[in-house]
């Protein structure tokens, strides 16, 4: 709900925004959190006194009941969600290795749904924001207010960010500015200690329309960064690392909204699992990082060893293939791959694209697999490392009673009370009217007949009436 309190946000100094961190994100003097919380007080009020009202004339089991049943079903089951401007921190892994996680609105899903899954064999402190960019002014979320860029946020969690970073931000930079984020991030991070950054690429498959508010972003970015970012992590000696989300998750719409890039639950329970088994591979001492460029299309005209890989792929699972493994992507292997697409519900477009490539195995976990190994591969990625789930609750910062959304639970129990009291009431005076029109029509046999009544059929007496008054006449007796 928009505020006059919320839109000031939108004047901060750039400058300012961008250099200096903020820091306790659950601050509530926040302009924007403030008008949320004032808003919801007012609405509260307002029905809380027509409630007040009803109440005086139904009954408090109605509404206790309404009340009660509208918590259950609003309060979520196996969780706790967190408010937006909040950080989650874990510490119940023990003496596991304690990571980080800055991210912008394509990881708030993790958030949201209050599901850590295997992100819980670390200690981890996890920051992730709406409309967030990582160097320049973040753009004004659904929220209403503007987040803390991903340096801002690196710098309020100074001497928290352990021994592996993981971002999942660059959706809302602009191009100009890819650059100079993967610098200023690999920088913070040297300087604050980190011993690797683990960054995730962006996805770049046929299933993403996403664009900023402003629309300084598109998919065309999304390839930039990628292809920046390889390379950058080429050039720091294993620093920096590239975790090829795109990759991983290329042909799996389910785990993603209609624009191809936030995070629905089956997506959140993937890219935990994915995280966690990277993580786990960088402690250990490898390098995660692509060899080359994530997979290039191949067309008509191609040729290499690599079309030969495909080829024998393509035989392997039963599709003719005239001339065999010549290594040349001609008509007849067009026609081929397209007959192999069709065969397993793939887009039929006769090229050999990501998902081609992965179904047949030549193209596993981001790298080249030779035709030995792509059949014992198939179309399965490299397994990630498993692990137990912890029974530890996950703490929000500054919220020790881990509520979810209480403003809005309450408010919806109250309106909820108050359609019962009114659908209470309503009844009540139906029965009322229902009964005086009866009272009128048969006075002699309805239950709610007037003192003047009695006393004229003689059920009331005289002494037991209160003295008339003097000058009142005497009732005729019947």
């Amino acid at each position: 709900m928009w505020s006059p309190l919320s839109v000031s946000r939108s004047t901060r100094d750039p400058i300012r925004d961008r250099d200096e961190p903020i820091r306790g994100t659950s601050d509530r003097s926040e302009p924007a959190a403030l008008g949320r919380w004032v808003d919801c007080s007012v609405l509260m009020m307002t029905v809380a006194a027509r409630l007040r009202d009803q109440l005086r004339r139904t009954r408090w089991s109605r509404v206790a009941v309404a009340t009660v049943a509208t918590a259950a079903a609003l309060v979520p089951a196996g969780g706790s969600t967190v408010r937006a401007d909040q950080t989650v921190r874990f510490d119940g892994a023990g003496d596991a290795p304690h990571i980080s996680l800055v991210g912008d609105s394509t990881l708030t899903g993790v958030r949201w749904y209050a599901d850590y899954g295997d992100l819980r064999r670390f200690n981890f402190v996890l920051d992730a924001e709406s409309c967030r960019r990582t160097v320049e002014l973040s753009c004004i979320s659904r929220e209403g207010y503007r987040s803390a860029n991903v340096i801002s946020a690196m710098r309020a969690l100074d001497g928290e960010l352990g021994d592996v970073l993981v971002v999942m931000s660059g959706y809302n930079d602009p191009v100009s500015t890819i650059d100079e984020a993967i610098t200023d991030v690999v920088d913070e991070a040297r300087e604050q200690g980190v011993d690797t950054v683990v960054w995730l690429t962006l996805r770049t498959s046929d299933d993403v329309n996403y664009s900023d508010p402003q629309e300084q972003s598109s998919i065309n970015t999304f390839r930039e960064y990628n292809e920046q970012l390889v390379a950058a992590a080429g050039a720091s000696d294993g620093f920096l690392q590239v975790a090829d989300w795109a990759t991983y998750s290329n042909g799996a719409s389910a785990w993603f909204e209609s624009d191809g890039v936030h995070l629905t639950p089956q997506g959140v329970d993937a890219v935990t699992t994915f995280i966690a088994g990277i993580v786990q591979r960088v402690l250990a001492g490898e390098n995660v990082s692509p060899a080359e460029a994530p997979w290039t299309v191949l067309v008509p005209g191609a040729e290499g060893e690599t079309i030969s890989a495909v080829q024998d792929a393509l035989m392997g699972a039963g599709v003719d293939v005239p001339g065999g493994a010549d290594g040349v992507y001609g008509n007849d292997t067009m026609a081929a791959v397209a007959e192999y697409q069709r065969a397993n519900d793939l887009q039929v477009t006769g090229a050999v694209d990501m998902a081609t490539a992965r179904a047949l195995g030549v193209y596993v976990d981001g790298v080249d697999a030779d035709p030995a190994t792509a059949a014992a591969a198939g179309a399965t990625l490299t397994p990630l490392l498993e692990s137990p789930q912890s029974d530890e609750q996950i703490e929000p910062v500054d919220d020790p009673d881990r509520r979810w959304h209480p403003g809005l639970v309450v408010t919806a129990a109250v309106i909820a009370a108050l359609a019962a009291a009114v659908i209470g009431r309503r009844r009540y005076v139906v029965a009322q009217r229902s009964a005086r029109r009866r009272a009128r029509v048969h006075p002699a046999t309805s239950p709610h007949r007037s003192v003047a009544d009695l006393r004229r059929a003689g059920a009331v007496h005289d002494e037991a009436t209160p003295e008339r008054r003097a000058d009142e006449p005497a009732e005729a007796q019947p």
